[in-house]
């Protein structure tokens, strides 16, 4: 259905040379774009009025929140209120169809992936509660997370080491799964699960490249802000459902397609078990990254159909679905309202969410002050991205 509302056929790629390599001895924190969409001017007119959420008081009384995506009273708490805040009232259909429409162009640069990690570092992930580190640091992290959880020896990517399906569930979480789920995933591995896979070479390089597209904020790259790149995705076009993050406070009463009557209703435009590759995700760093993929798929296909030299490996489709929809907590890892969107989810959605359960644990837990040694894991690193990719990208 969203191809009615983009454009089709063959355009003409306008692509831009590579930006100067950047000075990483800098790390420069992009502000969050004010809530009246200034910054942003396809959002300003319609948001204009729009008032600013209170500041969160911390009452000095109550225990502190310990572990990971802590939203209650966090360091970042205030900026991570304020980013939710946007992004709840901000994302709408109209204003999403036109991003989509604009990066599937792939017309903003080209460039390599290790070129393009070196922009992490100017980026600063406001929604992020748990800590302000360079993003590249953590791109590593994730990646060498990936490593010791799921690989028996980092040098034989082949095979994954044998770690049920069932421990990727909090008991709780376990229980409520449907009965055809669980017998899915019961007595299953990942390697046993997805038979089909037989290199899982592409997973750690997954867990490094995930947050990629939070490029999308940087000039050159379409500047968007804050609310438009990071934070928890949801689904547009449909109610919003109450396991989303901050859903109690109901920020997304302010967002205009809450009052548009063909968006009403649990399944609002969809059709009931559409599955989420067929639904409008709110747009942010995981979209952006998903198409940039699709379109290196593409090139390569093309590539070798002509005859020419192309990577001896690929990215299989799975790996593509886990950059799109890792960010997609309401459905993989919900909090305290039970699964999202249950009711939009497809068998492949069902099949594939062990898959998003791996990332994320690799993702959140790894968010550690012990930083990896990065000078020697670039060369382990740079050949896992040499057997997946092209010399360049378009992004």
């Amino acid at each position: 259905w969203l191809k009615s509302f983009l454009p089709q056929g063959p355009e003409e790629l306008r692509l831009r040379s590579c930006r100067p390599r950047p000075n990483l001895a800098m790390s420069v924190v992009v502000t969050t774009a004010s809530i009246g969409g200034q910054g942003c001017d396809e959002d300003r007119t319609q948001q204009e009025g729009a008032v600013s959420p209170v500041a969160v008081m911390e009452d000095p009384k109550k225990p502190k929140t310990v572990g990971f995506r802590n939203y209650e009273d966090s360091e970042f708490q205030d900026r991570v209120h304020r980013t939710y805040y946007n992004i709840q009232t901000l994302q709408t259909v109209e204003s999403d169809i036109a991003k989509l429409s604009s990066y599937r162009q792939l017309d903003k640069a080209v460039m390599s992936v290790d070129h393009m990690m070196q922009f992490l570092d100017t980026i600063i992930d406001e929604s992020d509660p748990d800590n302000d580190l360079p993003q590249s640091y953590h791109a590593y992290q994730t990646a060498e997370s990936v490593l010791s959880r799921y690989f028996l020896d980092r040098h034989d990517l082949q095979k994954l080491s044998r770690v049920p399906l069932e421990t990727f569930f909090s008991s709780k979480e376990w229980a409520s799964l449907p009965a055809q789920a669980q017998r899915m995933y019961q007595g299953r591995t990942l390697s046993s699960h997805l038979p089909h896979i037989t290199d899982w070479s592409w997973f750690p390089l997954v867990g490094l490249i995930h947050d990629l597209g939070k490029v999308c904020m940087e000039e050159g790259f379409g500047s968007m802000p804050q609310w438009s790149g990071v934070g928890d995705t949801f689904v547009l076009g449909c109610d919003f459902d109450p396991s989303n993050i901050f859903s109690e406070k109901s920020f997304y009463a302010m967002n205009p397609d809450s009052k548009c009557r063909a968006f009403q209703g649990k399944y609002g435009m969809y059709k009931p078990k559409c599955g989420f590759n067929q639904v409008l995700m709110s747009f942010g760093h995981d979209e952006y990254l998903a198409l940039v993929l699709e379109g290196h798929a593409s090139d390569v296909q093309q590539l070798k159909d002509a005859g020419e030299p192309v990577p001896c490996k690929t990215l299989p489709p799975e790996a593509i679905y886990m950059v799109r929809f890792h960010s997609f907590y309401p459905w993989h890892t919900p909090r305290g309202e039970g699964r999202g969107y249950t009711h939009l989810a497809s068998e492949e959605d069902w099949r594939l969410l062990p898959l998003l359960k791996a990332l994320q644990k690799s993702d959140l837990y790894s968010k550690t002050k012990d930083l990896p040694p990065i000078e020697e894991l670039e060369a382990f690193y740079g050949k896992l991205i040499r057997e997946h990719f092209l010399p360049q990208l378009r992004w």
